[in-house]
């Protein structure tokens, strides 16, 4: 694409640090139409009247995703061209339960589950399962227990030990871009959700063949759910060697500008024409939780919000940055080896 861009930006998380993750171009612009149910629509129409004839590219959140196709109908019923969710990825943005039946149909492996008398987890009430809401995000109410019916707004997913991961994937019609995947940690029982974790990216102690099977699944994922956009794969590999799908997030992600940060690549433009496929890392990007006042320092690498995310030459130097911030191991600690050995010990 060569025309200019109004990037329709959602989530009220990326105002801040949205801006350095794009190619900067002249033309293009942005207008932060937040999450509420009901979006200005008298402000977007006139976003796009004041330049010739933009695309208008929705960054949609969880919370927006049926919204935005909405808006973003209203917008070509106007003449104007967008990139929105397709309804395929929308639907299993938003709906879980859908979610498993696309991979089961499919051939996606992905961890047993339960909905009423449907799914593929075997046994009864007794059996520990991993309770989730059937439209949820971050983790939101998800708890392990062997007694609770599952249905109407809950399902059960079996729970398994492993190390989980993300792949962040861009798909427009016939082109696909996957980056490094990214590493989250440590499944355990007590459900620490992974965006309350570590998480590294290029993933230590990933070998080349599993690293190629996670991208090649997430690029499948995308073509089967016709992406128009953003998609994030999250996996499971167990601790003999079986990998698994756990969800798609079809939105802006919360490893979004990890992969940016460790790839250089300008993630919100890839809607223009850009020739990529399998990325590669290029640089030492880590995140950590972080409670302090937000900032931006790109000269230095360092973005904090409700994370505190870095990139560096080398891994040293990117532990010490997230020790400099409060958000990492003691200064001198290398994340990548803490987190080979975790995973071996595991």
């Amino acid at each position: 694409m060569t025309a200019s861009t109004l990037y329709l930006v959602a989530p009220d998380s990326l105002a801040s640090w949205f801006p350095y993750f794009t190619d900067g171009r002249a033309d293009d612009r942005h207008l932060l139409i937040g999450e509420r149910a009901e979006a200005d629509l008298p402000a977007i129409r006139a976003a796009l009247a004041g330049h010739r004839r933009p695309v208008a590219v929705f960054l949609s959140s969880h919370d927006t995703l049926i919204r935005d196709r909405e808006l973003a109908r209203t917008l070509a019923a106007d003449g104007h061209p967008v990139v929105v969710q397709s309804a395929v990825a929308a639907l299993l943005g938003t709906d879980k339960v859908a979610m498993k039946r696309f991979f089961d149909r499919h051939g996606f492996a992905t961890a047993p589950w339960r909905y009423g008398a449907e799914g593929t987890l075997a046994g009864g009430p007794g059996d520990p399962m991993v309770v989730k809401g059937r439209n949820s995000t971050q983790s939101r109410g998800i708890r392990l227990t062997g007694t609770e019916p599952v249905g109407g707004d809950v399902f059960g997913e079996q729970y398994l030990d492993g190390v989980e991961f993300s792949v962040v994937v861009h798909r427009m019609p016939g082109r696909c871009v996957t980056f490094p995947p990214v590493w989250k940690g440590s499944t355990s029982p007590r459900l620490v959700p992974p965006w309350r974790r570590q998480r590294l990216c290029p993933a230590p102690g990933l070998d080349p063949a599993q690293e190629a099977w996670l991208r090649r699944t997430s690029a499948a994922i995308a073509e089967a759910a016709d992406v128009r956009g953003h998609l994030e794969v999250e996996f499971l590999l167990t601790p003999d060697g079986e990998g698994l799908v756990l969800e798609v997030n079809p939105r802006i992600c919360g490893t979004l500008r990890l992969v940016a940060m460790a790839t250089g690549v300008p993630v919100f433009s890839l809607h223009h024409d850009y020739r990529l496929a399998d990325v590669p890392a290029i640089a030492y990007a880590a995140e950590a939780p972080y409670d302090g006042e937000p900032f931006n320092d790109p000269r230095t690498g360092v973005f904090a919000t409700s994370r505190l995310t870095v990139a560096a030459d080398t891994p040293e130097a990117a532990g010490l940055a997230l020790a400099r911030h409060g958000g990492g191991p003691a200064p001198g600690a290398d994340p990548w080896t803490a987190a080979t050995a975790t995973r071996l010990i595991n």
